[in-house]
């Protein structure tokens, strides 16, 4: 068998791991959720109140596109279900799919914000947008990331 990447990347089953570069696309993509979450935490601070005014319920739409994907990286095994070796070719789209939701409900909330684009467009929007526009761009662009959603462990 002739290896297409360095033999570093690939796991005990002989498949391509997925990389720290897509876990972190992951992360981003599941922010919302991942605040949310973080709000359940047993805490007292004011902290929390500042988190849970970061959430936009609207955004969480985009977030349960790229959640299968990410349960599904996590379980990457010989014995998964066949649900998961289903869904994992569809990972980039599905993931880009995320992307592309979010773009969108932002382009509606700065639409119907009744503000004009340059008062409505402050840094964090500009860079919460150019970032989903670089996941696209790292989803569709990397050799590394199309194999391993081609690759998944052989049935033990």
């Amino acid at each position: 068998m002739q290896l297409r990447h360095d033999p570093s990347r690939y796991d005990e089953y002989l498949t391509l791991k997925v990389p720290l570069t897509l876990w972190l696309v992951l992360a981003f993509l599941l922010r919302h959720a991942l605040l949310l979450g973080i709000t359940f935490l047993p805490t007292t601070g004011e902290e929390i109140t500042a988190l849970r005014d970061l959430i936009r319920p609207a955004y969480l739409a985009a977030d349960l596109l790229a959640l299968p994907v990410a349960i599904v990286a996590a379980r990457r095994r010989p014995r998964a279900p066949g649900w998961m070796r289903r869904l994992w070719p569809h990972g980039r789209a599905l993931l880009t799919a995320s992307a592309l939701l979010y773009l969108a409900l932002l382009g509606i909330h700065i639409a119907t914000s009744g503000r004009s684009l340059i008062n409505a467009v402050d840094e964090a929007v500009l860079t919460s947008a150019l970032l989903n526009l670089a996941v696209i761009t790292y989803l569709w662009r990397s050799v590394l990331v199309r194999d391993v959603f081609r690759e998944f462990p052989a049935r033990g």
